[in-house]
């Protein structure tokens, strides 16, 4: 930047610089910020695209030199140009750019009006803002002639530059087409004589055009281009006024002569084709008068904006237009139909659903539509037509499969058909519950078919065929096999049994329980009470008839009465029965203990007098415990003391016991110490001891002279004291003899020495 101008140096590379010079043919690509195709509609196959979105002042360029024909006084250059650039709203001079301008290379200065400036900022009409990008602007493709008259036989260099801002922050680039290079200013003035119309138009990128006749005295109109009909006389003079762009080039009047030639375009009537073909629509099998001073081009629509290449892959009947142009500017427009044959426009409907059951038949022509004059098909079950389906009229399992149609030309064509086998529908039945007799079993229930299809519509019926349908499936009255058919949505049939049980109550008979002994229980359960007819039951029992008091404890039953026992099979179905129990009373047993008897004695306790007082008998044992587990060995001579049992069983055979106590004692004794001491505190004085003897009757004590020195019949006084006669008597041994009455009354007697020690 120099005194508020932009200036830059640009230096020739050896090679393009990646990213910044590139050459673009995909014709899918569009611009990132302005979404535009990056090759232009009415342009070449080839864009080259200048610059990139990077910063940091960048310029970068591309230049094309060329040599103006020496024969063409009138000449102009047509190019299309496309922007992007940063509008960071910056002096002009500091804004990005792009500048196209043309170089007369002998003189080596650009003509002024030849040479262009695009600022971010420009005025010129077609700028937009980039969505999603606020400081981006674009400009779409747009066509620019540059008028290059007089300059015929000089070089010409032509120069197309991008630059970023002058700060070095903000980015600028362009895309640039040149198209035909070598065509006059205005195009369109030689003409095909068989036209009743000249079609002429004048060079791009000027504000206003103004049409006239060679001496003005008629304008035939204004714009870019007109059409003057009828068509001027051959060798009439055109003059065309061009009005620029303020700043943007010289006003300037160019002129043509018009002048007829005699070419009319020949295209093969009409062409039909395999589909998927790929014909080339130049080819001299297309076109039947291809000469070689035209240029031909092809398009797919009739306004000729949407040119294609000469190859082009057939797929369906299509309308193209080709067009063919010299270098004077003779047009001619010719339509040629391409149409594929019949076989390409056969389609084929998907066969209906059918049931698990049932098969489809892809064969079948009311499947096709479309013309099958002449056209064969074969089967297959990949779309690569590899794999031959071996059944095609009876397929059975879903999936797609291929139908390829050929004819006598080689064409073929291969379709989907898709086959549906409705998967077979899920039946559970769930067997109603079993009632009692009288009760009434409803198979439309909808829990006797939980878990099957939704869209199920039943019916019912007596036997497997189907054939004998249910009056009244919802009073099913009787037990039996019935039959029920479940048809789904889709149409789908599938079966299956439904079993009804209706049970009758439950038959059996009460063995009456023996009569039992006082207080021994009764077992209501015991199984041996119950004989089963018609099947196997559960018991439960009850005090009462009506079933509404149950027995607590059914296995202990204390009292006589009748009960009830009420009997329930499987079913739920029951019956009842009353249960007598009767008990018979225990002989009463009274109990006589025996006498008590001394250890050198025995007790028999099956003497008659142990049981005086009971009610009569027919046996009597005698037991160890209460509970007459172990028995006595010897009832008859009993010389332990303790309780025995004693258990009587009357003729009825009830039992009674109840304990009996034996009493052993030791036998009696009279017991003196064989010596005392009657001076010393203790044991000062002589007196028997009596084991089991109730009263003393003599205590008599003898010297050894035979002497009687003390003698007592009661215990009161103490004992001998060892004085006689108020003497204590020496140390020597005393003889004694005691006499008493044992426990039972009788007599006894003890004799015995004693020391009498001083």
């Amino acid at each position: 930047m120099e005194n508020n101008q932009t200036s830059f140096t640009l230096n020739e590379v050896a090679k393009p610089a990646t990213g910044r010079h590139t050459i673009i043919s995909k014709k899918n690509l569009v611009d990132a910020y302005g979404g535009f195709s990056l090759i232009p509609p009415s342009g070449g196959n080839f864009v080259a695209k200048i610059g990139d979105n990077g910063t940091g002042s960048q310029v970068d360029g591309i230049s094309y030199l060329m040599t103006v024909p020496a024969d063409r006084p009138d000449f102009t250059l047509t190019y299309q140009y496309a922007v992007v650039l940063e509008d960071p709203d910056h002096e002009p001079y500091e804004q990005p750019r792009f500048i196209a301008r043309v170089k007369d290379v002998e003189k080596d200065e650009y003509i002024p009006c030849a040479s262009f400036e695009y600022v971010a900022t420009s005025s010129l009409p077609g700028f937009k803002k980039a969505e999603g990008y606020e400081s981006v602007i674009y400009k779409d493709w747009s066509p620019v002639t540059i008028n290059l008259s007089g300059y015929q036989g000089k070089q010409i260099l032509i120069e197309f530059i991008s630059t970023d801002c002058a700060r070095g922050g903000h980015f600028g680039y362009a895309y640039v087409d040149i198209n035909n290079v070598c065509g006059g200013p205005i195009a369109g003035s030689t003409y095909c004589r068989s036209a009743d119309a000249l079609n002429i138009s004048g060079p791009s990128g000027f504000q206003d055009y103004n049409w006239y006749n060679a001496d003005r005295s008629v304008k035939y109109g204004t714009g870019q281009s007109i059409n003057i009909k009828p068509k001027p006389a051959d060798g009439s003079k055109i003059v065309l006024d061009l009005v620029p762009y303020a700043g943007f080039g010289c006003p300037s009047t160019i002129s043509t002569i018009i002048k007829g030639v005699d070419y009319d375009l020949k295209v093969l009537n009409k062409n039909v084709v395999c589909q998927n073909s790929e014909i080339d629509l130049l080819s001299d099998k297309y076109i039947l008068n291809k000469s070689a001073d035209f240029t031909y081009l092809v398009y797919e629509d009739k306004d000729l904006t949407k040119q294609i290449g000469s190859l082009v892959i057939i797929t369906g009947n299509k309308t193209f237009y080709i067009k063919a142009t010299n270098n004077k500017g003779c047009e001619s427009i010719v339509p040629i139909d391409i149409a594929v044959y019949e076989v390409a426009n056969i389609t084929v409907n998907n066969p209906a659903a059918v049931c698990y059951s049932e098969s489809v038949d892809i064969t079948k022509n009311e499947l096709v539509v479309g013309e099958m004059v002449g056209i064969t098909k074969t089967y297959y079950t990949d779309e690569a037509a590899t794999q031959v389906l071996a059944d095609p009229q009876h397929i059975k399992v879903s999936g797609r499969y291929f139908i390829q149609f050929s004819n006598q030309f080689g064409c073929s064509k291969i379709v989907p058909v898709e086959v549906t086998i409705q998967e077979k529908p899920i039946l559970k039945i769930t067997n109603p519950k079993a009632v009692c007799q009288g009760s009434q079993v409803d198979l439309t229930a909808i829990n006797n078919f939980e878990g099957s299809d939704a869209t199920f519509n039943y019916s019912f019926y007596e036997d497997e065929a189907l054939t004998k349908i249910l009056s009244n499936p919802s009073k099913i009255d009787k037990s039996g096999s019935y039959h029920v058919k479940a048809v789904s949505a889709a149409g789908c049939i599938v079966s299956g049994q439904i079993t009804v049980t209706i049970s009758n109550p439950p038959v059996f008979t009460v063995n009456q329980p023996a009569r039992a002994c006082y207080p021994d229980k009764v077992d209501l359960t015991n199984p041996a009470l119950y004989t089963e007819v018609n099947g196997h039951f559960t018991y439960t029992f009850f005090s009462d008839e009506t079933l509404n008091s149950p027995l607590t404890s059914p296995k202990a039953i204390a009292k006589p009465g009748t009960y009830y026992v009420k009997a329930t099979n499987e079913s739920g179905c029951f019956s009842s029965a009353k249960i007598v129990v009767n008990y018979n009373e225990a002989p009463k047993l009274v109990l006589n203990a025996p006498r008590a008897v001394f250890d050198n004695e025995f007790i028999d306790l099956t003497v008659p007098e142990i049981t005086r007082g009971s009610s009569p008998f027919v046996k009597v044992t005698y037991f160890e415990d209460q509970y007459l587990k172990h028995p006595m060995q010897n009832p008859v001579r009993v010389n332990r003391a303790g309780v025995y049992y004693v258990a009587i069983q009357s003729a009825n055979g009830c039992i009674s016991s109840r304990p009996v106590t034996v009493t052993v004692l030791p036998q009696p004794k009279i017991i003196v110490p064989t010596a005392f001491t009657p001076q010393k505190e203790t044991n000062n004085r002589l007196y028997p001891f009596l084991v089991n003897v109730k009263q003393l009757t003599s205590f008599r004590v003898y010297n050894k002279w035979g002497i009687l020195v003390y003698e007592s019949a009661v215990l009161a006084n103490g004992g001998w004291d060892g004085q006689f006669k108020s003497k204590m008597q020496p140390l020597e041994t005393f003889s004694w003899f005691a006499e008493g009455i044992d426990l039972f009354g009788g007599k006894i007697q003890s004799t015995g020495k004693t020391i009498l020690i001083l």
